[in-house]
């Protein structure tokens, strides 16, 4: 929160001392989430190799995450550049339609996220909508009506 603003929505400003940009932005300003600053790590200990395909020569840590930055100044993610997962049998799985479907499925359910990179089976984090007080943006431990 910066000034006391907030957007519930994004995952907020980006804090003194980091540089954010968004590379190589479609025509709807979405493209890859980059930052650099001092929390970035300086590269892999003797791995250069590993170094250069994470960190670009401007320093800047290349996510994987696409995002946008919104006119308000917030970052908001709207999802992964490889939306794959690899299961211990080799199997390609994407998540996010099975996200979706589980969302749709049940309105109650706050967030999904399927999990099983190099597993044998996937599993699933499930969140809950809460009541979340509208003038500091704390969630309760309340569940909504709907859930």
């Amino acid at each position: 929160m910066r000034n006391g603003r907030f957007s519930l929505n994004t995952s907020g400003f980006c804090p003194d001392g980091m540089e954010l940009k968004i590379m190589n932005p479609d025509k709807n300003g979405e493209g890859e989430i980059c930052m650099r600053g001092r929390h970035i790590m300086m590269g892999y200990l003797k791995n250069d190799k590993a170094t250069r395909e994470t960190l670009d020569p401007e320093g800047y840590l290349h996510s994987g995450d696409l995002g946008i930055i919104t006119d308000k100044g917030f970052l908001k993610i709207t999802g992964r550049i490889k939306e794959l997962i690899i299961t211990a049998g080799g199997e390609n799985v994407a998540p996010v339609p099975i996200e979706d479907n589980f969302k749709d499925a049940a309105p109650y359910v706050s967030n999904v996220m399927v999990i099983g990179d190099d597993k044998r089976f996937l599993s699933a984090l499930v969140t809950f909508k809460v009541d979340v007080d509208p003038k500091t943006a704390i969630p309760s431990k309340n569940l909504t009506v709907e859930a």
